[in-house]
């Protein structure tokens, strides 16, 4: 399924990544944690939403991936 404008609060934005040995992730939403799952649900209004995908290498190295995306979430009651 395919999420895209007008987005409505509740929706959940999926971040994916590969890597070996399996990836972590970590998003924050406007500078506070968020979920640590490869989803993030919408809250209403405009945020910026940044994933950051994370595979430990061993020996002090990881590698790490980041997208940054700003999104406007309308309530379920309300239309854009």
């Amino acid at each position: 399924m395919t999420i895209g404008p007008p987005y409505t609060a509740g929706d959940e934005m999926t971040c994916t990544s590969s890597g070996n040995p399996p990836v972590t992730y970590a998003w924050t939403i406007d500078g506070s944690a968020g979920s640590s799952t490869s989803s993030q649900t919408l809250v209403e209004g405009e945020h910026e939403y940044v994933c950051t995908a994370t595979v430990d290498l061993g020996g002090g190295k990881m590698c790490s991936n980041i997208a940054t995306l700003t999104v406007t979430a309308f309530s379920k009651y309300r239309k854009p």
